[in-house]
């Protein structure tokens, strides 16, 4: 009985510390397609940018849901979609891209007129 106490308590701080993060990052939502979150976060393990690359997708994709306060479901339906889309399948990290290298060109220009 002493051992199942312990364990509920350990889970209610973990509760206690997500709802920290949830209440501190709740002013960010996430306003684009969940296909879009999807993506990025593929790419953000493949790249190896968190964990060495040693997570799981799901885990991965579900931390940032609870992030953004969104439900995402099964990623890998939003995965196999981008896969067998004709096309770029990876439109919106190209469009990530093309908006900050616009804006590092607005950035040069104004810097070149002072």
């Amino acid at each position: 009985m002493i051992d199942c106490t312990i364990d509920f308590v350990k889970s209610q701080k973990g509760l206690l510390s997500l709802k920290k993060i949830n209440k501190k990052y709740s002013k960010y939502q996430w306003t684009a397609d969940i296909s879009n979150l999807v993506e990025l976060a593929y790419a953000i393990l493949e790249a190896e940018c968190v964990n060495n690359g040693d997570a799981e997708i799901m885990a991965f994709v579900e931390f940032l849901g609870e992030m953004f306060n969104i439900k995402i479901g099964r990623c890998s339906d939003f995965y196999y979609k981008m896969r067998t889309k004709s096309g770029s399948r990876t439109a919106f990290l190209q469009k990530l891209i093309k908006v900050l290298e616009a804006r590092m060109d607005r950035d040069d220009e104004k810097n070149n007129r002072k």
